[in-house]
C-alpha cells in the first residue's frame, strides 16, 4: 500500500506535501507517531503462498517424470515378448510354408512391430506434455488468484487506514532528500545510457569505415564519415584517423593532411596514431623534411611522440642515406625518454649497410645486445648485406654463423645476401655452398637468390653451371627476370659462347619477358670476341626498335667488335662513336679504350680533342638514359675491361639487390 510505501522510505520523487502536514508531522514527538503496519502483514503472506505453490508444482513435475519413466518400461517389456512370439510363429510358418505371401506377411509384421513402440512412445511423450502444460496453467491461475486475494485485503487494509482518525507519518526532510537524490541518479542513469548507445552507433559506423579502408575505397570511407555527421553523431578520433589512414594508403598526402585540419575544426583532439599515419606516408612518398615538420607539429599541439613516431623518422632518413641524421633523431629519441625498440636499430644498421659500413653496422649490433634488445633476422641480414656491398666474405660468413647460434633462422634475404656476398668476391664455390645449405634447411629460393648465384657462375666463366641453375629455377617453378637470364648471357659472354647465347636469348623472349638494354649489351659481349660487328650492329637497330637507348655498355661492345674484325673496321668504330656523343650518351675510361683499340691510340685523341673533352677519365651519365631501361653507375676500373659485370651494377641502381 502507499502508506507503508512512505513508512519505508521509497515514495514516489514528484509527491507534494502541504506545509500544514509538515508543521503537524513536526510536532508530534517520535514516541507518539504511529505507523499503520496493517499492509505488510498480507503482502508477506501472499508472497509466501506463492513461493509454497511453486515449490510444491516443481515436486509434482519431478513424480510426474517419475511415473512417466515407469510407464514407458512396463510398456516395452510386453512389446518385446510379442514380438519374441510373433517371430517365432512366423518361423514357423515359414519352415512349413513356402512362397512370396509368406515373405510378405513376415515383413509386413516385423515393420508393424517396429512402428507400434514408436507411435505408443511419441503418444506417451505428447500426453505427457499436455498433463505438464496443464498443471503449469493451473499454477499459474493459483498464484494468479493469490495475488488478487493479497491485493483485495491490501485494499481493504487501504480503507481501515483511511476510515481511522490516527496521524499519517509524512516522509521527514531526510527522505525528501533522498526521494530528490534518487530523480537525479535515474537521470544521470539515463544520460549514461544515452551516451553508450551514441557510442556503440559511432562504433558501428567506424567498423564500415574500416572496411572500408581495408578494400581501398577511399571515397566511400569519407562519404561514411560525412554519414556520422549527419546522423547526429559525433565521429570520434578512430573516425578521424580511419580516413587519414586511408588517404594515406592511396598516395594522397595533401587530402590526408586536409582531413587532420578537419579533425581539429570538429573539435576532435588528434592523438599520436594521426601523427604517425601522416609521418609515414610522408616516408613512403620519400618526403623525409615534410614527416619531421610533422612530428614538431606533434609536440606543437601537446602530443608526445613515442617510439613509432621517432622510428619512422629514423626510418626516412636511413632511407635517403643521411646515417647522421638518423643517428641525431636517435639521440634526440634518448633525450626525450623514449626507449628505441630494435625496428629503430634496424634502420640505422641498413643506412650503414647501404654504404658498405660494416664497422658502423657491427657498432649498432653491438648496442642493441647493451640494450637487452633481441636481434631480429632483419638486424643479422643487414650486417650481412653490409659485408656483401664491401666483398668482406669472411665478415659476412661470420655473422651468418652468430644468427644461426643465436637460434634466429636466416630467411631467403639472409641466404641471398650470403650469396651476393661470396659472387661479389668471386668465390662460386662458396656461393654454391650456402646456397645447397639453404635448400638443406627448406628455405625456399627466389629470383634474387638465383640471380646471385648465377652471377657467381658467371664471374668465373662457369657458364655450365649457371644455364643448371637456370633450369632448376625453371623446374622449381619460379618465374624467371631479366635479371636472371642475364646474368646466365652474361656468363656466356665471358666465354664466347655465341650459340648458347643466343639460345637463351631466344628461350627469354619465348617466355614473354622483354630484354632490356643490360640484356642486349651482354648479348652483345658473346659476339664481340669473334669481331662479329655485324651481328651487334644487327642487335642495336632490334633495340632502337623496341625503344631502347644505347648505354655505354652496349657501345663498348660495339666498339669492341669493331676493334676484333679482321680487318678493323675504324671508319665504323668513329661513326659510331661521334653519333653517340651527338645523341648526349658519355663516354667513360672502357669506351674510350674500345675505340683507342678500333682507330689507334692518336685518331682517339684526335676524336677527343675534337668533341671537346678535357680529359680521358671516365664520366657517369646522368641524362635520359634511364629510358632504356637500365644504367650503370659505377664500373669496375681493373686492367681488363672486359671483366666488368654489368648485372651487379644494374641491380645496384635499379635496387633490386638485397
Amino acid at each position: 500500500s502507499s502508506s507503508s510505501t512512505l513508512v519505508q522510505g521509497h515514495g514516489p520523487s514528484n509527491l507534494r506535501f502541504p506545509q500544514r502536514h509538515a508543521s503537524v508531522t513536526r510536532s508530534i514527538k517520535p514516541s507518539q507517531r504511529s505507523y499503520p503496519t496493517g499492509p505488510v502483514a498480507p503482502q508477506s503472506t501472499a508472497q509466501n503462498m506463492s513461493s509454497h505453490t511453486d515449490d510444491s508444482q516443481q515436486k509434482k513435475v519431478q513424480a510426474d517424470s517419475k511415473r512417466n519413466l515407469l510407464q514407458h518400461v512396463l510398456l516395452l517389456v510386453p512389446v518385446t515378448i510379442l514380438v519374441y512370439l510373433i517371430d517365432t510363429l512366423l518361423l514357423e510358418m515359414i519352415s512349413s510354408a513356402t512362397g512370396n505371401r509368406t515373405l510378405v506377411v513376415e515383413m509386413g509384421t516385423v515393420i508393424m512391430c517396429m512402428i507400434t513402440p514408436v507411435v505408443i512412445l511419441h503418444w506417451g511423450k505428447n500426453h505427457g506434455k499436455a498433463k505438464q502444460e496443464a498443471s503449469q496453467r493451473g499454477g499459474v491461475w493459483k498464484r494468479l488468484f493469490h495475488g488478487r486475494e493479497a491485493d483485495s485485503h491490501n485494499r481493504g487494509l487501504k480503507g481501515q487506514v483511511k476510515a481511522t482518525e490516527d496521524p499519517v507519518e509524512y516522509p521527514s526532510t531526510e527522505d525528501a532528500k533522498r526521494t530528490g537524490q534518487s530523480a537525479t541518479c535515474r537521470s544521470q542513469l539515463t544520460a549514461a545510457q544515452e551516451r553508450s548507445r551514441k557510442l556503440a552507433s559511432v562504433a558501428k559506423w567506424n567498423q564500415a569505415i574500416n572496411a572500408s579502408v581495408r578494400a581501398g575505397d577511399q571515397e566511400k570511407a569519407e562519404k561514411l564519415l560525412s554519414e556520422i555527421q549527419d546522423a547526429g553523431l559525433q565521429p570520434d578520433a578512430i573516425s578521424y584517423n580511419s580516413v587519414i589512414h586511408s588517404c594515406a594508403k592511396q598516395g594522397d598526402i595533401t587530402r590526408a593532411e586536409l582531413w587532420l585540419m578537419k579533425m581539429h575544426e570538429a573539435g576532435v583532439k588528434p592523438n599520436t596514431i594521426s601523427y604517425n599515419i601522416l609521418m609515414d606516408a610522408c616516408v613512403k612518398a620519400d618526403e623525409a623534411e615534410a614527416a619531421e615538420r610533422w612530428l614538431t607539429r606533434m609536440v606543437e599541439d601537446g602530443i608526445a611522440p613515442n617510439e613509432v613516431s621517432y622510428a619512422t623518422l629514423i626510418h626516412a632518413r636511413a632511407k635517403d642515406g643521411s646515417t647522421e641524421l638518423a643517428e641525431q633523431w636517435l639521440q634526440r629519441m634518448l633525450i626525450a625518454g623514449v626507449e628505441p625498440n630494435i625496428v629503430s636499430y634496424n634502420s640505422l644498421i641498413y643506412a650503414c649497410g647501404r654504404k658498405g659500413d660494416v664497422d658502423g653496422a657491427e657498432k649498432w649490433v653491438k648496442e642493441v645486445e647493451q640494450r637487452g634488445l633481441s636481434a631480429r633476422v632483419t638486424t643479422y641480414t643487414a650486417v650481412v648485406d653490409a659485408c656483401a656491398k664491401s666483398g668482406d666474405v669472411l665478415r659476412a660468413e661470420k655473422w651468418m654463423e652468430n644468427m644461426i647460434a643465436n637460434q634466429v633462422e636466416p630467411n631467403v634475404v639472409s641466404y641471398s645476401a650470403m650469396i651476393d656476398a661470396c659472387a661479389k668476391a668471386g668465390v662460386p664455390d662458396r656461393a654454391r655452398k650456402w646456397h645447397q645449405r639453404m635448400l638443406e634447411n627448406g628455405v625456399r629460393p627466389n629470383a634474387h637468390t638465383f640471380s646471385a648465384v648465377i652471377n657467381a657462375c658467371a664471374k668465373a666463366g662457369d657458364v655450365a653451371t649457371a644455364a643448371q641453375h637456370l633450369r632448376n629455377m625453371e623446374d622449381a617453378e619460379i618465374p624467371a627476370d631479366v635479371v636472371v637470364y642475364s646474368g646466365v648471357l652474361y656468363a656466356c659472354a665471358k666465354v664466347g659462347d655465341s650459340d648458347r647465347a643466343t639460345k637463351v636469348f631466344e628461350q627469354m623472349r619465348a617466355h614473354g619477358i622483354q630484354p632490356n638494354v643490360v640484356a642486349y649489351a651482354s648479348l652483345a659481349r658473346a659476339f664481340t670476341h669473334h669481331g662479329d660487328w655485324a651481328e651487334v650492329e644487327r642487335l642495336a637497330q632490334m633495340m632502337t626498335c623496341e625503344g631502347l637507348l644505347m648505354n655505354e655498355y652496349f657501345l663498348y661492345a660495339l666498339l669492341l667488335a669493331y676493334a676484333s674484325a679482321r680487318p678493323r673496321q675504324a671508319e665504323r668504330a668513329e661513326a659510331a662513336f661521334l653519333q653517340a656523343r651527338a645523341s648526349g650518351l658519355e663516354a667513360n675510361r672502357h669506351v674510350l679504350t674500345a675505340l683507342g683499340r678500333a682507330v689507334g691510340r692518336v685518331r682517339c685523341h684526335q676524336l677527343v680533342a675534337m668533341d671537346g673533352l678535357l680529359s680521358q677519365k671516365a664520366v657517369t651519365r646522368q641524362g635520359n638514359i634511364a629510358k632504356s631501361g637500365g644504367r650503370f653507375g659505377k664500373h669496375h676500373h681493373n686492367s681488363d675491361a672486359q671483366d666488368s659485370c654489368p648485372i651487379a651494377a644494374w641491380q645496384v641502381q635499379t635496387g633490386s639487390g638485397t
